[in-house]
């Protein structure tokens, strides 16, 4: 008897909660999946430690609050692994130091499926099957709401004022060093076309 419990023992399928699931599912989105973002980001107000703290945070929050908000049985599983399809592949396009492309020549590099896939596999596949695996439990419907609006109202409010408050300077910052960038690329290329 004890030999055939044992194996649906090791079998069981571990729960939890699905506020809990919403935040680590935010929480992976945040740091792992947007990293070329947040090293654009590092570089760009390294300087300004204020706007660079108030960003994080509201991109943070951010996250938090989408994952919270779409906590409820039978949307929360699709709609998770969509978000992982969607940002694995998004990274795979704006990281060019990612770890399955360091290996790929110059930034005009052919696209190579298999390294893609890899990937995919690896930030997108994974963490999906991981989230298929486990067992989500709901509360009841009015427990459910008052949990994930006690979440996701204060975090959205925080993305908003940051929204509101820092996205002018940021976008600011981002034309700048685009116009920095552009002004050292046009002084290259005309030292070369005007070079004896």
């Amino acid at each position: 008897m004890s030999t055939r419990s044992a194996p649906s023992h090791l079998s069981a399928r571990p729960s939890f909660a699905s506020l809990t699931v919403s935040l680590a599912t935010g929480l992976y989105l945040f740091l792992i999946t947007s990293r070329d973002f947040w090293m654009e980001t590092w570089a760009l107000l390294g300087a300004r430690p204020d706007t660079l703290v108030l960003v994080t945070s509201g991109f943070f929050c951010l996250f938090i609050a989408t994952c919270v908000i779409f906590s409820w049985k039978n949307v929360m599983k699709p709609l998770f692994i969509l978000l992982l399809l969607i940002a694995a592949a998004a990274a795979w396009f704006m990281d060019d130091d990612g770890v399955f492309r360091a290996a790929e020549q110059g930034e005009g590099a052919p696209f190579q499926p298999l390294r893609f896939a890899f990937h995919m596999l690896a930030f997108a596949g994974i963490p999906a099957a991981f989230l298929l695996w486990v067992k989500v439990v709901h509360r009841p419907f009015f427990w459910q709401l008052r949990g994930n609006l006690a979440i996701a109202v204060p975090t959205l409010v925080v993305a908003l004022a940051v929204a509101l408050t820092h996205s002018g300077k940021y976008a600011s910052i981002v034309e700048e060093d685009l116009k920095v960038a552009d002004g050292g690329s046009a002084a290259g290329a005309s030292l070369i076309t005007h070079r004896p």
